[in-house]
């Protein structure tokens, strides 16, 4: 897991060409449309928060998630995968599934404008939640393969 301002992403350097060539979209082209990569996918989408009583954990295999928060704010969470209990049942067409984390070592926070969280395959992270009230948030979301 990483989380840092976006002005800082250009210190940071992945043995990943995939995660390079999107980490480059993301400094120079993040508003923009992204055509005929097979690098990664980038998914613009918009949403009200969550309660988050009412959010589990999500976890992937085989990708990489890079989430920029471009309008409000989400509370989130990051644990390792090793801290999940009652975890569901592994959607492979989806690359996804889902948990709690009762107890463990997790950092939690606000993911606002400025910023990015990237989630590795063995992060398990909460996400779109807020803790008093609700928020309109729009966001992009990097999925980039392992």
């Amino acid at each position: 897991m990483i989380y840092d301002k976006i002005t800082n992403l250009g210190q940071y350097a992945f043995e990943n060409p995939r995660m390079m060539s999107c980490i480059q979209d993301i400094r120079t082209n993040l508003l923009g449309e992204t055509h005929g990569t097979a690098d990664f996918r980038k998914n613009s989408i918009s949403f009200t928060t969550t309660p988050i009583s009412e959010k589990r954990y999500e976890a992937h295999n085989r990708f990489i998630d890079i989430h920029i928060v471009l309008e409000g704010r989400e509370y989130v969470e990051v644990s390792n995968v090793e801290c999940l209990t009652s975890r569901s049942e592994y959607d492979r067409e989806r690359d996804i599934y889902f948990g709690d984390v009762g107890t463990g070592p997790r950092l939690s926070g606000y993911l606002e404008p400025g910023y990015f969280l990237i989630c590795f395959p063995e992060d398990t992270h909460l996400v779109g939640a807020h803790e008093e009230r609700e928020q309109e948030v729009t966001k992009i979301i990097y999925k980039i393969g392992v």
